[in-house]
């Protein structure tokens, strides 16, 4: 008995520790948006058949990773937009962009259930990401942020 909860301590603690830092993380270049890729071919899904949830008049939005599913995948924010990513899941999940560089990813060391972490975006463009643990970067748990000026 007494090793048992030993055990659940130390899973308890495990999971606490992996927790985000809180910072706000911002792209890491303006040069590249997700929907450019190499030789002008776009990266990730098609987003001319999706449709956009508006959210241009807040400066602050939720996105939610749910198991196996975003919950407002896409979504039209205006630059300067502060997104934040919270893991509502039962699992570990990740943010990952699907052209690299067009925003800092989320790793999935710091993306346990209840974690957040938050992302700005400055420069308008479209910004593909999805979860390397449950999908690709064209099917699965995918989204993607378009900023407008």
């Amino acid at each position: 008995m007494r090793i048992r909860a030993l055990l659940i301590i130390a899973a308890a603690t495990a999971v606490t520790a992996g927790c985000g830092s809180g910072e706000t993380a911002t792209p890491l270049t303006q040069a590249a948006t997700a929907t450019t890729a190499a030789a002008g071919k776009a990266a990730g899904p098609d987003l001319s058949t999706e449709t956009f949830t508006d959210e241009t008049a807040k400066t602050a939005v939720d996105v939610q990773a749910r198991d196996n599913a975003f919950v407002k995948p896409y979504i039209e924010i205006k630059a300067g937009t502060k997104v934040t990513f919270t893991n509502r899941g039962r699992n570990q999940h990740d943010v990952q962009p699907v052209t690299k560089g067009s925003f800092a990813p989320i790793p999935a060391t710091d993306f346990q259930p209840t974690d957040s972490d938050e992302i700005t975006f400055e420069l308008p463009g479209d910004y593909s990401y999805y979860c390397s643990l449950h999908g690709t970067p064209t099917k699965g748990m995918i989204g993607a942020i378009r900023v407008l000026k």
